[in-house]
Order: structure tokens, then C-alpha cells, then sequence
């Protein structure tokens, strides 16, 4: 392997964020062969879209100098330890919240181990353009680092290294800022609903609300990106949802959260608005 090209590379897991890489390392140059997974029409689309051979996970193993693990994180450590790794191969998963302890298997055979953890979320048919502009968590000693951090470079994205960093409040960091929005658009769906909307209106009408506050946050410091009733210390409306949330303790609650983490960027309130706020956003005792 060289620092400007690896190769030749196999994907397991040729799911959405596999797939996606697959398309994305040919694209910029790489030599995708092998695909290996656990469903055969997967890899077989994936192998058809790309031109690389489906075949199992062993031989993937044994014939692929850069061997890319994108399964489920509970799945890392089985395929580590399935395979006939040699010295100066690279295995490689990408998982936000593991170690590279789940590739100990793979270490112990004198495998360099490493992780490139794409801080995006994927459909399965995404372009290679998905990755531009995105940030790229690397951990792996050298040289595999500097490899994974030409890797990330090609692809379009941004290197961030991961070596020291608490991993599960990294993902969980991720989970929040990704996951966890689909979490907060079914809620507003649900409020959606219970103003006496139809909730299959409610996808149409708030995504563009998602994707406005994103371009925001993407474009301006967090203050200065958030608008509403909490950012003009406007107490009255927030006043009047929570009185009407009162009969969905469990949207109220998360009204009310959400709020309190609004309080904590630095808005430009006045002294009254604010402890008043604060006051009506307090969490509720339970009985």
C-alpha cells in the first residue's frame, strides 16, 4: 500500500454506508474488488454497481491489502476474528462508538487496525458526492493514519482524529445531532396531529422549517442561528404552548427540555425575559 493510493480494497458490509463508500473509493481512483456480506442479492448489487467480485468474507480477508468493516458494531469483533489476517494488511472498521479493541483478531495477526467513522448518515444509492464537505473521524497508528487521512481527503471530506476522544460521547454526539432529529420530527408530527392537522401533512409542511434551521447552523454560530419564541424572549407564546401541550405531559416535557437547552446559548435576552423563561420551563415535579 502507498499513502496517495491503497488498494486492492474490500468492503464488508455492503449495506448503505458499505455501498456508499464502495461507489465513492471508485470514484476518486481506489480499486474496489471484493464485497462480502450476509445477504447475496445485496452484495451482488453492490458488485454489479461497482464491478468488484461478491464473494465471502474469507476470501475478502485474504486477498484485499485494505479490508473495510462496515457492519453493525456488535458484528466488528466476529469478522476480526474469521479472518486469515497477515502483517501489513490494514483492517479498518467504522463504527462511531467502538474501540479498536473489537479488531484485537486482527492486530494479534499483525494486521495494522484503524477506524474511518464518515459523520453522515447514508440511503444506500447516495453518489460519491455524499462525502464532500463531511467530517471524517480517523484513529490508527502510522502509517494506516496517514493512509486513512488520504483516504478521507480523496473522498472530500474533512479529517478529524479520534486518538484520546471519549468515543461513546463522540457517537452519541452524532446520535443527537442525526438520529435523534427523526426522534424530534415525529414529535412535531404528533403536535402537528393534535392541533387538528392530518399528521401525513406534517412531513411536507415542517421539513423545509429542518432543513432551513439546518442550513442556518451550518452557516452562523448556534445563537445566532436559532429563531422563534425563545430567541426573542417572546415568554407569552411560549406561555401559551405549554399551556396547550398540557394534555401530552411527554410532549410537554420534551417542549420543555428542549427550551432549557435554548437558555444555555448565549441569546441576547434581557435580564426579566430570561428568569422568566427560565421559571416556566423549570422541570415539573412529578407526584
Amino acid at each position: 500500500m502507498t499513502e496517495s493510493r491503497v488498494g486492492p480494497v474490500g468492503i464488508v458490509g455492503p449495506g448503505r454506508l458499505g455501498s456508499a463508500l464502495a461507489r465513492a473509493l471508485i470514484a476518486c481512483g481506489y480499486r474496489v474488488d471484493k464485497v462480502a456480506g450476509r445477504s447475496g442479492a445485496r452484495e451482488a448489487a453492490v458488485a454489479a454497481s461497482t464491478g468488484a467480485s461478491a464473494v465471502a468474507v474469507a476470501e475478502v480477508v485474504a486477498t484485499c491489502d485494505l479490508v473495510i468493516l462496515a457492519v453493525p458494531d456488535a458484528a466488528i469483533e466476529g469478522v476480526a476474528r474469521a479472518g486469515a489476517w497477515r502483517p501489513g494488511q490494514a483492517a479498518v472498521h467504522c463504527s462511531g462508538a467502538a474501540s479498536l479493541e473489537v479488531l484485537e483478531a486482527a492486530r494479534e495477526r499483525g494486521a495494522l487496525v484503524g477506524c474511518l467513522h464518515p459523520l453522515q448518515s447514508f440511503s444506500g444509492d447516495d453518489p460519491p458526492e455524499r462525502f464532500h464537505g463531511i467530517t471524517m473521524g480517523i484513529e490508527a497508528a502510522e502509517p494506516l493514519g496517514g493512509w486513512l487521512e488520504g483516504i478521507a481527503r480523496d473522498l472530500g471530506g474533512r479529517v478529524l482524529r479520534l486518538e484520546g476522544v471519549d468515543r461513546a460521547r463522540y457517537h452519541a454526539a452524532a446520535v443527537l445531532a442525526s438520529n435523534d432529529v427523526v426522534a424530534l420530527m415525529s414529535a412535531a408530527a404528533r403536535t402537528w396531529e393534535a392541533a387538528g392537522l392530518p399528521i401525513d401533512t406534517a412531513r411536507e409542511a415542517l421539513a423545509p422549517l429542518l432543513l432551513g434551521a439546518a442550513r442556518n447552523i451550518e452557516s452562523r454560530p448556534l445563537a445566532e442561528a436559532l429563531t422563534g419564541p425563545v430567541a426573542r424572549g417572546d415568554v407569552a407564546t411560549v406561555r401559551r404552548h405549554l399551556e396547550a401541550l398540557a394534555l401530552h405531559p411527554d410532549l410537554r416535557a420534551l417542549y420543555s427540555a428542549l427550551a432549557r437547552e435554548l437558555l444555555g446559548l448565549p441569546l441576547a435576552l434581557d435580564g426579566e425575559a430570561r428568569a422568566q423563561l427560565e421559571r416556566l420551563l423549570a422541570p415539573q415535579e412529578t407526584p
